[in-house]
């Protein structure tokens, strides 16, 4: 059973520390294990939660229960980090995919540099991502080669899904790694794809890519 510090001071106490030791052994009415569990806390204190786990990938508009989740995993992704599962894992929190990935330095690749007249030169602690990401263009926005100039406004489609790629792309990697991303996850359909036209694909279609090239 534990002691009240009030128990333990000495006969000479005085008025002030008897005070003190009476404060010191309030029981707060504080619920510490619903507070620091990241399923069961307040939705109030997660900000403040995420901070004591250092949570590095956090968005305000955030779904509660993605919230919940990047917290609870706030440690085993902090593991990850410097991998390629890392970098599908954070990707998964804004919605993106990694389709195919390529880290230097890699092995010598056949066809693609003559030795003597081509320096065999990859770049140092270099990965590439291809990533899938689905961007939103705003309502009644015409882009550029998509609509008429004249008559709607030119507007981009919405650039923030993949900026939050971007950012988990860079929470992701290791320190010294540099990132290189392509978002151009679809390309023409060629002959080389075998498709028929009773497939339904024609020229100016396009195809998901699988890799990168």
């Amino acid at each position: 059973m534990m002691t009240a510090v009030g128990d333990i001071l000495p006969p000479s106490r005085t008025s002030f520390e008897v005070a003190v030791a009476a404060g010191m052994s309030d029981t707060l009415p504080v619920p510490l294990r619903q507070v620091m569990n990241p399923l069961e806390a307040p939705e109030s204190f997660l900000p403040f939660l995420a901070a004591h786990f250092s949570v590095d990938l956090w968005y305000s508009d955030w779904p509660l229960s993605r919230k919940r989740m990047m917290i609870a995993n706030a440690i085993p992704l902090a593991r990850m980090k410097g991998t390629r599962q890392a970098a599908i894992d954070f990707l998964a929190y804004v919605d993106g995919a990694l389709v195919d990935a390529l880290a230097h330095p890699t092995r010598f690749a056949m066809g693609r540099g003559i030795v003597g007249r081509t320096p065999i030169g990859h770049p140092p602690f270099m990965a590439r991502y291809l990533v899938k990401v689905e961007t939103v263009k705003e309502p009644r926005a015409c882009v550029l080669g998509r609509g008429i100039i004249g008559r709607s406004i030119i507007k981009a489609s919405a650039r923030v899904p993949l900026g939050r790629c971007l950012e988990a792309l860079k929470v992701a990697k290791a320190p010294e790694t540099q990132i290189r991303v392509d978002f151009a996850h679809m390309r023409p359909v060629t002959f080389g794809d075998g498709f028929t036209f009773s497939d339904g694909l024609t020229f100016g279609r396009y195809v998901d890519r699988t890799v990168l090239s």
